[in-house]
């Protein structure tokens, strides 16, 4: 893996999304930002802890959860794109790309990460990205039909390029998941099919099936997600 050479690296071992937003940052009463928020459940789980959560995400046909009565009031959604955050300057006391950075247009994830740096606290403010490795099973069973090896690398590339430039301090982490299923149709079903509009010629191919079978375990199949986490801390 390459690693820019002022981060610290670290390997969190097997965790879930918000487990390792526990174990790293403080968000109890704050404003954070989540950018390419999807389905709204990690905005959700950031709310749940407390935090009031602006969550933005560019496709507007994304249809947004029905929150809990005691968290309507602590998530907003927004349609917007990370480079142009709906937030006025030194507002939020976190930004957080959960994996959602490559996603961004490659001639605005620049702008984005500026974005970011605008909106947080001068001093206080963090920016967290999160960022699957190819190297998983699970991004090897989704590369024949959805390959992001070029736009995981370009947002990697955008941080070392400009996120290095626009805060003091910066940690790396590794950490990993699993994503599972009991048959190969619960595979082919799932939701992200539909939005990748991943039709089943695409998914009925003897490289699919190949890779799928060889996530066989004794209660069902397991694919490793392998995640790189960038945290970016303080003023330049």
């Amino acid at each position: 893996m390459s690693v820019q050479p002022n981060l610290s690296v670290a390997d969190l071992g097997e965790a879930s999304h918000i487990e390792v937003v526990d174990r790293l940052v403080s968000i109890d009463s704050e404003l954070l930002v989540d950018v390419g928020s999807g389905d709204g459940a990690f905005a959700q789980a950031l709310a749940e802890r407390g935090a009031s959560v602006l969550a933005i995400e560019p496709d507007d046909t994304r249809t947004l959860p029905e929150l809990p009565e005691g968290l309507r009031d602590r998530v907003t959604f927004k349609c917007a794109g990370g480079e142009a955050i709906p937030l006025e300057d030194g507002m939020a006391g976190g930004v957080f790309f959960n994996r959602s950075l490559h996603h961004v247009p490659e001639d605005l994830m620049d702008q984005a990460l500026l974005e970011a740096r605008r909106v947080l606290k001068a001093d206080q403010g963090f920016l967290y990205v999160v960022e699957p490795d190819m190297a998983g099973t699970w991004s090897q069973l989704m590369k024949p039909f959805h390959d992001e090896t070029i736009v995981r690398r370009l947002a990697i590339d955008a941080l070392d390029r400009t996120a290095s430039k626009l805060f003091s301090e910066g940690c790396e982490y590794w950490y990993r998941m699993w994503v599972r299923f009991d048959d190969f149709e619960a595979f082919a079903t799932r939701p992200l099919m539909k939005r990748l509009n991943v039709g089943p010629n695409e998914l009925e191919t003897s490289t699919v099936k190949s890779l799928f079978e060889a996530g066989k375990t004794s209660i069902g199949y397991a694919f490793s997600q392998i995640l790189r986490l960038r945290l970016y801390r303080g003023s330049t």
